[in-house]
């Protein structure tokens, strides 16, 4: 009696797009530089899955523009707008505006 061989078993291929992708036209994937991460939530060299339809809201994790950078960051909700999630809101002085909606993280162990 042997061990069976995990391929016997699979009916079909996995496809990553079918369970991790909701709106082709609109998910971009992004390979994270270390300029982008946010307080070690998100690793330098982790894939973001980000979809641009989506609508942030409280505490969603997105990729924003800040100061001509992408940035990520958890959004927090103050006197009806999305701020990102730095320590310090009052250092705010520039507008900021949500690329898209980070819906997965990938990374490699």
């Amino acid at each position: 009696m042997g061990f069976p061989i995990p391929g016997d078993a699979i009916e079909q291929s996995l496809d990553l797009n079918r369970h991790l992708v909701h709106n082709s036209a609109a998910t971009f994937f992004m390979r994270v530089g270390g300029d982008m991460v946010s307080e070690g939530e998100v690793q330098a060299g982790d894939l973001l899955i980000v979809d641009r339809s989506r609508t942030a809201q409280n505490q969603s994790l997105v990729v924003g523009i800040f100061d001509g950078q992408l940035v990520v960051s958890r959004v927090l909700k103050a006197e009806n707008s999305l701020l990102p999630g730095l320590q310090d809101v009052s250092v705010i002085t520039n507008p900021w505006e949500i690329w898209g909606v980070v819906t997965h993280i990938v990374r490699q162990v």
